[in-house]
């Protein structure tokens, strides 16, 4: 069995994820907000009424699910298309049609995307019962890949334990002032030993091929323009 797993900036327009391989399912959730709808996809949803997957989505407090038929879920991608300005209409970050795993895994000392002036090594918790604080400078004020989303892996001082963090807050251009970056839980101050891009997912350039994977056809919902998409996808071992 092959299962992968990742996020990406919701577009509002039909969508291609392309992991590399065309997965036999698929589960995307939309992770802002406390209701989460979820689709879930499966090539043995052989009938036509369910054949791109259902939809559940959270109405009155009760889930309502929703099949969807040819054209209004999820489909196979087969690739191999060659990217212009064309059917890649942007390439900017959280944007585009086409999108494939992001190949910089770490971009605390990226000096285009990470930070202004120095590489981002230090945390510091200023308010622990808000689990915020500041890192040792600034992102970028424009164009900058650490945000809401970011995983962070913090060495604490005192404990010298490693833990994981999820970015909730931080404004572009900010960063380095007390309280500007907010985190999933109080992490101690440390050492500063990964952060990750606020998704998984980035336009593939022009000039590439798009490699395998899925078509995502709901624009709204699941989907929806500027939300935060986790999707997994896999294959059978039959």
């Amino acid at each position: 069995m092959r299962i992968v797993g990742g996020t990406f900036n919701g577009t509002g327009a039909a969508v291609y994820i392309c992991i590399g391989f065309i997965p036999d399912y698929v589960r995307m959730w939309a992770v802002e907000g406390s209701e989460t709808p979820f689709l879930w996809y499966s090539n043995q949803f052989r009938g036509a009424e369910i054949v791109e997957g259902i939809v559940g989505d959270e109405a009155s407090s009760d889930v309502q699910l929703t099949a969807k038929t040819k054209g209004a879920g999820i489909v196979a991608y087969e690739g191999r298309d060659d990217m212009t300005s064309t059917n890649q209409t942007s390439t900017s970050y959280g944007e585009g049609v086409f999108l494939r795993f992001d190949k910089v895994t770490d971009y605390k000392d990226n000096a285009s995307y990470g930070y202004v002036d120095a590489a981002l090594s230090a945390w510091t918790l200023d308010t622990s019962g808000n689990c915020t604080g500041h890192f040792n400078d600034d992102v970028p004020s424009s164009g900058t890949r650490i945000g809401e989303g970011s995983r962070i892996l913090i060495e604490e001082t005192v404990t010298h334990i490693q833990k994981w963090a999820t970015i909730e807050a931080v404004t572009a251009g900010q960063g380095e002032a007390s309280d500007e970056v907010t985190l999933s839980r109080a992490v101690k101050s440390g050492k500063i030993l990964h952060i990750s891009g606020m998704y998984s997912m980035i336009p593939i350039p022009v000039g590439e091929v798009s490699p395998e994977g899925f078509k995502c056809n709901l624009t709204s919902v699941i989907n929806a323009n500027d939300e935060i998409q986790m999707f997994e996808a896999g294959c059978y071992d039959n």
